[in-house]
């Protein structure tokens, strides 16, 4: 835990617990937001930090955020299932090209559908201050698969339900775990892989546990960095408007060093990439998610249409640009 002379003498202690350990790109970049919270503050707020999954757990960082057991929370959005339809939209396996041009694409839409922008209730009692997309999923393993029949048979993690579907579309068990608990399985040899971004691999130190690593960029995750609304509301206007513009300028750094750190110490000859065959095969056998995802918004009353052509024609073009 932080803290000292400087929440002594601060006017607000605002709580937050680390995503991942000391020395990831995540918690260093939790480390410089905090600073900033700070500094726009003029020393008014000061930060006290918990380490990871000591307040609460994963799952339950939006509802502990809400109370105020903390005061800066992160909402990893695929451990709420059915929640956050909205943002299933970027889980569908082949429509993200990549975290920064699919989150540019959300903030668009929103945009143009406010309802892609309302994640969380009243009763959550909590300000949002910055939703993205993450990183793509990939398969990181203790054996080597470098094809859709090496998938068969096989008992995989996952970071979310998409990527459950996915796994189990390809004849493979599966179940979502998240970080930490995805390291205990691979360590205990319980599964034999983990489909999850480069992030994970990274700040749950998932090279530690997997040698083989099958390049597939499906299902990317969400999050929120959320605030509590009673902790925001004693922040001035002009605090809170710092406080919602520089999240973003976070998310690009962290997430360019993330994919960097985690791939920089694997052997080339570990890293596979499935056939032109296998790929196409692959895209044909997802595509009734997107179908699904398409009733799903239309049953929540968005025009599920709609937003999926928009989200599709966005994307090309910022591909294209």
């Amino acid at each position: 835990m932080a803290g000292g002379a400087a929440q002594a003498a601060a006017e607000l202690d605002l709580k937050m617990q680390f995503a991942s350990p000391d020395g990831t790109p995540w918690n260093d970049l939790d480390r410089r937001f905090a600073k900033h919270i700070e500094t726009i503050s003029g020393g008014r707020a000061a930060v006290t930090f918990f380490p990871p999954n000591s307040v609460t757990p994963f799952k339950d960082w939006l509802q502990s955020t809400g109370s105020g057991l903390l005061d800066i929370g992160f909402v990893w959005h695929p451990v709420l299932p059915g929640k956050f339809p909205q943002m299933e939209l970027f889980g569908l396996p082949g429509l993200s090209k990549n975290q920064t041009l699919a989150s540019v694409v959300y903030w668009r839409l929103c945009d143009q559908f406010p309802e892609m922008g309302k994640l969380f209730s009243e009763g959550d009692n909590v300000v949002d201050l910055g939703t993205f997309v993450a990183m793509g999923s990939h398969l990181h393993s203790r054996e080597p698969v470098r094809s859709l029949a090496d998938f068969k048979g096989k008992v995989f993690a996952a970071q979310d339900a998409a990527g459950v579907g996915v796994l189990e579309k390809l004849g493979a068990s599966a179940s979502v775990t998240v970080g930490p608990d995805a390291y205990l399985a691979l360590q205990r040899g319980a599964v034999d892989g983990v489909l999850c971004a480069w992030g994970w691999v990274n700040n749950f130190k998932l090279n530690e546990v997997t040698t083989y690593h099958t390049l597939l960029n499906l299902n990317p995750g969400s999050y929120s960095s959320v605030m509590n609304r009673d902790a925001f509301n004693k922040l001035t206007p002009a605090e809170q408007a710092h406080l919602t513009d520089i999240r973003p300028l976070y998310f690009f750094y962290n997430t360019t060093d993330g994919a960097a750190a985690a791939m920089g110490s694997l052997a080339p000859e570990n890293i596979f990439s499935l056939s032109t065959a296998d790929t196409e095969a692959l895209a044909s056998q997802m595509r009734p998610f997107w179908d699904e995802w398409v009733k799903k918004a239309d049953a929540a009353g968005m025009p599920g249409q709609k937003i999926l052509d928009e989200a599709v024609r966005l994307t090309k073009l910022y591909d294209q640009n």
